[in-house]
């Protein structure tokens, strides 16, 4: 079995992690905006903060230590209702989708703030509709609500 865990993005990592928020942040748009009408998905302005400011918090995924993706967590509550924290990108490469990372890595992710989370996820990605459902019932989330806000579902949900 894989050893999941979470590790903090060091400042002199912010490059490497960069690196590959582009090419995730490409194929997401490629799905959910594929005209590009919201511009450059690459333009990410809240980047540097998550180095500098306390409620953005930067981890990569690693997997029997091997670095296999990355999760960005922060408050902002796209439902407008607030939340402790919230899943604001992540993504586990694919050679190892389908292999327990993601499960194990949204528990991590979870268990790093207890209280009320939200995430948000574009109807256009059907695997990631699927997921997160599983994942905060596998993190024992409760108090879950799932609301539609246009081309998303918004997840809230409490853990801890």
């Amino acid at each position: 079995m894989v050893e999941v865990r979470l590790a903090p993005v060091a400042l002199s990592e912010k490059a490497e992690l960069r690196r590959l928020l582009d090419p995730y942040l490409i194929a997401h748009a490629d799905i959910v905006d594929p005209r590009r009408r919201h511009g450059d998905p690459t333009d990410y302005p809240h980047f540097d903060a998550y180095w500098t400011q306390a409620e953005r918090r930067p981890f990569w995924i690693l997997a029997d230590e091997v670095r296999v993706g990355f999760v960005l967590v922060n408050r902002y509550s796209p439902s407008g209702l607030g939340c402790d924290a919230a899943v604001a990108e992540f993504c586990v490469l694919p050679p190892w989708r389908r292999a327990g990372v993601g499960l194990a890595s949204a528990r991590a992710v979870f268990a790093t703030t207890p209280g009320l989370w939200e995430l948000q996820v574009y109807d256009a990605t059907a695997p990631a509709l699927a997921f997160w459902p599983r994942a905060i019932a596998a993190a024992g989330g409760r108090e879950v609500t799932e609301a539609s806000l246009g081309a998303r579902r918004v997840h809230r949900f409490r853990v801890g």
